[in-house]
């Protein structure tokens, strides 16, 4: 799969979302562009993938790509057709799911990021946006467990500016 990378406005612009205060504190200026790359899709190049599994493939791509343009609604649009195909897609529902959250729709996206860490719990982002959106709910001890288990894939993937972020994350929800 190509490259896909999202600005760090992405990221920062979730704890801006979540918590009004926030904008009135300077965040840290980082330079993080995660990437999805590191979450291979349930294909392999090399095997013959069927009809079904090329158009879910396709809708997955289409939809990262809207996201990365910050086409929201029209990326959920997408990550339904490929939950529509396959119910199971753990990128689907860490797309969508990220998506709402970036849409303020919280409770939503809480729930797609529930689905996406069920299916498969080491995708680093899915417990970050999750921690964003259970703050956002006033969960926050949820949303520290979040962040935490986002910050320790995040330092074994070597992302340390993305781990440096969550521990922020917790940090400031800890002193609110």
């Amino acid at each position: 799969m190509k490259a896909l990378k999202l600005t760090s406005a992405i990221v920062l612009l979730g704890f801006m979302i979540v918590n009004p205060r926030v904008n009135a504190q300077k965040l840290p200026e980082t330079n993080i562009k995660p990437q999805i790359e590191k979450y291979q899709l349930q294909s392999n190049l090399n095997q013959y993938l069927s009809p079904n599994e090329e158009r879910a493939l396709a809708y997955v791509r289409l939809g990262f790509k809207l996201f990365e343009s910050k086409k929201y609604s029209q990326a959920i649009k997408a990550f339904n057709e490929v939950i529509e195909i396959q119910p199971n897609n753990q990128y689907a529902y860490f797309g969508r799911g990220s998506s709402y959250v970036l849409l303020k729709q919280y409770q939503q996206g809480k729930t797609d990021l529930d689905k996406s860490i069920q299916l498969d719990n080491s995708i680093s982002f899915a417990h970050f946006f999750r921690g964003v959106a259970n703050e956002a709910l006033g969960n926050k001890n949820d949303a520290v467990v979040d962040l935490e288990t986002a910050a320790k894939l995040f330092d074994r993937d070597g992302e340390t500016e993305l781990a440096k972020t969550s521990r922020d994350a917790i940090q400031r929800i800890r002193n609110v």
